[in-house]
């Protein structure tokens, strides 16, 4: 057990390391050329870091054996490579700080999020002017929107807002909304759900609890919020007229303006102030290029951080006598040092040595087993 958590953990640091770098270079790219392509691709170009980082347990190595010319100096018929162990204490000490901060974490924001959410759904209410059920109803058809979104007013939300991944709803302030104020109100909210924009703000969520040691990983959901409001903006105003853009501009802004740029809470989407200059300069340009090709090499490239690469090198066998003659003199030679190998890396007749010694002790082995040998007993089974 202790040893898969190293492993796990281990794995988990490889992928902070290389999606760190990831961040640091979309970053890069979305300040100076990605700014060129639309917002949709923006937004979605996230999903590669965070998916990959969802996904650190899945790590796979590729083993590929090299034949050694006698040329070389090689000890042993097998592995050539004995691997020097890291102090396996602190790695599952520093794997057991990374689990306990992360399920305080996780435990923390559900139940925040859980009280926040009953609060808001229990002391909502119907809303009973036909004419704004009616625009809503018209707008669920238009956008085709199959999933069942309940219109709820609130007096707890001070923007309008939209909630729940399962049971959904979007709830509207006890405002003086026009008619035309509520259609670009509620279009923007349908379209975060149509958008599935709360599944990946869960997901952000879900990167932010396992990696809360990672700052750029609180720069990226930042980011990543930022991105979804103008994607939305975009997909709201796809083929409108000028005119309508400014209709929606000014029920932006109106709506900043009664909310006091108050923000509801975690986990919803809200028709309010992120990055308000933003947004109304992105309102106004042109839809920019899809990028959909920059998003299959991005892709593709990402897959390779799924891999490592293990090489054994393999002595070939027209090399046995210089190879009998260096282990002669190794196990001529007197000597009491200790070496240690991990048992997933040592040759198969060390590998069956300690097999033995296991079954012996009613043991199992596994991979991250310290076998700890004199070099003189070590070159006598491996000869």
């Amino acid at each position: 057990m202790n040893s898969y958590m190293i492993q796990v953990f281990e794995n988990l640091i490889q992928t902070t390391i290389v999606c760190s770098l990831g961040i640091c270079l979309l970053l890069f790219l979305k300040r100076y050329l990605f700014k060129n392509f639309s917002k949709k691709f923006n937004y979605y170009i996230w999903l590669v870091i965070v998916f990959r980082m969802l996904l650190f347990m899945f790590n796979y190595t590729i083993v590929y054996e090299v034949k050694e010319s006698k040329s070389n100096n090689v000890v042993g018929n097998n592995i050539t490579e004995i691997t020097v162990p890291t102090d396996n204490n602190f790695m599952l000490y520093l794997a057991c700080l990374w689990i306990f901060v992360a399920m305080v974490i996780a435990v923390y924001t559900f139940v925040k999020y859980t009280k926040f959410k009953n609060l808001v759904v229990d002391v909502s209410y119907d809303i009973e002017e036909d004419n704004v059920n009616c625009l809503y109803k018209d707008l669920l058809k238009e956008l085709k929107i199959k999933k069942k979104i309940e219109l709820r007013g609130s007096d707890e939300l001070i923007s309008p807002a939209g909630m729940g991944l399962f049971k959904s709803y979007i709830f509207l302030p006890d405002y003086p909304y026009s008619k035309d104020e509520l259609n670009w109100i509620l279009r923007h909210e349908l379209m975060h759900f149509k958008n599935k924009d709360l599944l990946i703000k869960f997901a952000v969520l879900f990167v932010k609890i396992i990696y809360w040691f990672n700052p750029l990983v609180y720069i990226m959901s930042n980011r990543v919020n930022i991105d979804c409001e103008l994607c939305c903006d975009e997909s709201v105003l796809n083929d409108c007229s000028l005119k309508e853009k400014k209709e929606y501009a000014l029920a932006l802004i109106k709506s900043i303006k009664l909310s006091k740029n108050y923000q509801s809470g975690i986990l919803t989407t809200e028709f309010s102030k992120t990055n308000l200059e933003k947004r109304l300069n992105s309102i106004v340009k042109k839809k920019g290029r899809s990028g959909i090709l920059i998003t299959i090499l991005v892709f593709m490239t990402s897959i390779t951080s799924f891999i490592e690469v293990d090489a054994q090198i393999k002595i070939d066998e027209s090399n046995n006598g210089m190879n009998n003659k260096i282990n002669e003199f190794l196990l001529n030679k007197k000597t009491d040092k200790i070496i240690d190998i991990y048992y997933k890396d040592a040759p198969s007749k060390i590998r069956k040595f300690y097999e033995d010694k296991c079954k012996l002790q009613g043991k199992i082995p596994r991979d991250y087993d310290i076998i700890e040998m004199n070099i003189k007993d070590y070159n006598q089974l491996i000869k």
